[in-house]
Formats: C-alpha cells, structure tokens, sequence
C-alpha cells in the first residue's frame, strides 16, 4: 500500500511537470493515458502520501471512485485533514484562496464522473492541482477498497 501511495504521489508530480511541458510531452502524456486498461467493477480509493499531504500544509487529497462496466459511475473527490475535517466544508472564509473549497470540490467530483474516467476530467479553474491530483489517483489507483479516509 505503501509503495502504491508512493507511485501516486510521483504520478502526480510527473502530470505537474508534463503541465510545464511542451505540447509535444503533453500529447504523449494524453496518449498513453488514453490507452490504460479498463479498470475491473468495484470501489476504489486512492490519496496523497504523508509527504505530499505535508507539501499541501496538511491536507491530504483523496478520490473514491466506483468502477461499472470500465465506467465510472460514482466519484468522491474530497482533501481531509489529521483530524479528518473534510476541506469542502470549511466555515466560509476559512480557505485563503478563490473559488471556496466548497464550490470547487463538489464540481471536481461531477467532473471526474462525467468523464467516465478521471485522466480525462476538465480541470477546475481555481483547482489545478487538486484536478491533477485527481487524474493520477485515478490513473494508478489499483486496490479495491471501501470509501473512507485512512489518517
């Protein structure tokens, strides 16, 4: 599990840098993406190792997503803290940039379930990182499990 949160967090670094890229890195990226095996029925979770959580002063993202015929069918895109305090709700004014978690976190999710599979969400404006991070945990996120945060 370990070394599965780890491939996550270099996924996620890997799509921040292809971001940073030429367009040429970018359609390489999209490509090899396009061509990921269906993933099998079920539940998956997928979030960021303690160091990334650290980088993101204390916030650790997470995707639970339901898999149905190598569709998703359901999506929860939330970020927890240590004491499992969901960002999406936050008192308002408690999130120091624009758009409020609260908006931004609710449309990630219908984002990813749209797509049908979450390397190919829009991302959120406002939300860039948190859209990439969604895209790698659903791109590497292999382990079934149940949708739950695990400080």
């Amino acid at each position: 599990m370990k070394k599965q949160v780890m491939t996550m967090a270099a996924a996620a670094a890997l799509l921040v840098l292809a971001g940073c890229g030429t367009a040429a890195a970018t359609s390489t990226a999209a490509s090899t993406a396009d061509s990921a095996p269906a993933k099998a029925d079920g539940v998956y979770t997928a979030q960021m190792d303690d160091a990334s959580a650290e980088a993101a002063f204390g916030w650790r993202d997470q995707l639970v997503v339901e898999y149905r015929d190598g569709v998703i069918v359901s999506a929860d895109f939330e970020s927890y803290d240590a004491d499992g305090n969901r960002k999406s709700q936050l008192p308002e004014g408690a999130y120091p940039m624009e758009p409020s978690p609260s908006e931004w976190i609710p449309r990630l999710s219908e984002n990813v379930e749209k797509a049908g599979r979450a390397f190919k969400i829009d991302n959120v404006s406002g939300a860039t990182e948190s859209s990439e991070n969604a895209r790698a945990a659903d791109f590497i996120g292999t382990e079934e499990s149940g949708p739950s945060y695990s400080g």
